[in-house]
């Protein structure tokens, strides 16, 4: 039947997928904590992102807010936080979903932290950490 209209099944999948990500345009809107206790807060406005991250990681104050920057498109994110004075850039790419405890956004990650411009030769590859974090929604 759908073959004689010149739609797949999948096709018609998508569509309705795209259509509700259309309705609920802040999806990530709120406050979020990863899997290694640090917090993120999210606003977004036509699918460019901004907020706050509080790391619990590190060297910085763990009471200190960095600005974040990023995008959204559907169910997908990705942001970039500079963590000013400490010398590093980490940028977040993920997706949302959802399992049995609710939603979750899952990303991979990319730090950078600076290298003195004569150590770069033998540092700079060293200088980039990538890794995995999910972010499950805060509960108020």
């Amino acid at each position: 039947m759908f073959r004689k209209l010149g739609v797949s099944i999948g096709a018609l999948a998508l569509s309705s997928c795209a259509q509700a990500q259309d309705t609920q345009p802040n999806l990530f809107e709120g406050q979020w904590v990863n899997d290694r206790d640090s917090a993120v807060t999210f606003d977004v406005t036509d699918g460019l992102l901004s907020g706050h991250y509080q790391t619990a990681l590190g060297q910085p104050d763990k009471s200190k807010k960095f600005p974040l920057t990023g995008f959204v498109e559907g169910d997908q994110i990705t942001f970039t936080v500079n963590f000013k004075g400490y010398g590093s850039l980490t940028s977040w790419t993920g997706q949302l979903t959802a399992d049995e405890q609710g939603d979750y956004i899952r990303t991979l990650w990319n730090l950078t932290r600076d290298v003195e411009d004569a150590a770069e030769d033998e540092d700079l590859w060293q200088s980039i950490t990538s890794g995995a974090s999910d972010f499950r929604r805060m509960e108020d």
